[in-house]
């Protein structure tokens, strides 16, 4: 099962050490999806550069996700 990191950048990156195994592309977007929306309730503020970077186990960035603010 391919492996694959989920960095969060936001004028900074702050990596992710262990990464996750899923079941291809699709199955690691789906769970950047789901990180970006935990990301946007631990920090609410607003920020259109915050992204979810989904990358492959050789750390080349294949997608990212945005992060929105916390819904009013």
């Amino acid at each position: 099962m391919p492996h694959y990191f989920f960095d969060i950048k936001d004028g900074h990156r702050l990596v992710d050490p262990s990464g996750s195994d899923c079941e291809n592309d699709s199955a690691a977007l789906e769970k950047a999806r789901v990180l970006a929306i935990g990301v946007s309730l631990d920090k609410p503020a607003v920020d259109p550069k915050r992204r979810i970077s989904v990358l492959d186990a050789d750390r080349h960035e294949i997608s990212t996700v945005p992060v929105y603010s916390k819904p009013a």
